[in-house]
């Protein structure tokens, strides 16, 4: 059985693996269904952070094959094969899934910032939203995942991209009359 490599690498941050250092005073139902989440995920937490040797902590959790996840994550940045066709309309979320991962794993993104911006460009709408890719129309979640990518990537050139003006509209022009938004003009109503 090999052994997992005992020399410091960048994990689980210690901030996620004890209680919220600000907890609120107002008990809810919502509060207390979070810190019962809590105590049942800081234990797991807590020993993926300490594990030392083998693959499974004391918890019988596996242990995290960063390398691995990083590689994976790396190439999800690259040229998609012909059959993600299908996953078109979702290039945004791609793009922000793979940089949220790399930058949970400490990774530095701020590398691919002007591959982001150049991927994300040809989406955004005259109407100030951006589509899930090339000529498709403005959604709100594909809105939504463009602009967490590009704030991952950070940069002038990468907010710059953002027709915040014209985003505004867009959004005004989205918002239903009981606060909830429409997907895209004329869409469904989601309360995300």
């Amino acid at each position: 059985m090999a052994s997992i490599s005992q020399e410091p690498r960048p994990g689980i941050p210690v901030l996620f693996t004890q209680p919220p250092p600000i907890r609120d005073p107002l008990v809810t139902e919502t509060l207390d269904l979070q810190t019962e989440t809590v105590d049942k995920c800081l234990p797991f937490l807590q020993a993926i952070h300490t594990t030392q040797r083998g693959p499974f902590n004391a918890l019988g959790v596996p242990a995290l094959q960063r390398d691995e996840h990083v590689a994976y994550l790396y190439d999800s940045l690259e040229d998609y094969p012909a059959g993600f066709v299908a996953m078109d309309a979702s290039r945004p979320w791609m793009i922000y899934w793979a940089l949220a991962g790399l930058s949970l794993l400490g990774e530095d993104v701020t590398r691919f910032r002007e591959r982001v911006v150049e991927s994300l460009r040809p989406m955004q709408n005259p109407t100030g939203g951006f589509g899930g890719g090339h000529g498709q129309s403005s959604h709100l979640a594909g809105s939504y995942a463009t602009i967490l990518a590009l704030a991952i990537v950070g940069g002038e050139e990468a907010f710059a991209l953002v027709d915040r003006k014209a985003m505004w509209q867009w959004l005004g022009r989205v918002k239903a009359a009981d606060g909830g938004f429409r997907m895209c003009e004329g869409g469904e109503e989601d309360m995300r």
